[in-house]
């Protein structure tokens, strides 16, 4: 009996935290754009590392790609598979 309650327990953060993280994920997206508008608007040029990624991405690179915003941005693992998602998927 108790293990379902635990297991019931767990779940439920699960699910709490699962819809903590999405509203996060949101909110930044939101923030994301307002810089990007910010940035547009005082002209400063984007990183770089873009035509190369892009040339990359449009070569089927994919990995390459994240590899080398990896060393450039030095971000992560998940967040330059993230950036270079979003240029790739961002621009159709």
């Amino acid at each position: 009996m108790e293990i379902y309650v635990l297991i019931i327990l767990v779940v439920l953060v699960g699910l709490m935290v699962s819809s903590r993280m999405t509203a996060m994920e949101k909110r930044m997206k939101q923030q994301q754009n307002t810089l990007n508008q910010i940035a547009n608007q005082l002209g400063i040029p984007e990183p770089p590392v873009h035509d190369h990624v892009r040339q990359l991405l449009a070569d089927g690179q994919d990995i390459k790609a994240i590899k080398i915003v990896r060393e450039e941005l030095g971000l992560s693992l998940v967040e330059a598979k993230q950036y270079v998602d979003t240029i790739k998927y961002g621009e159709q």
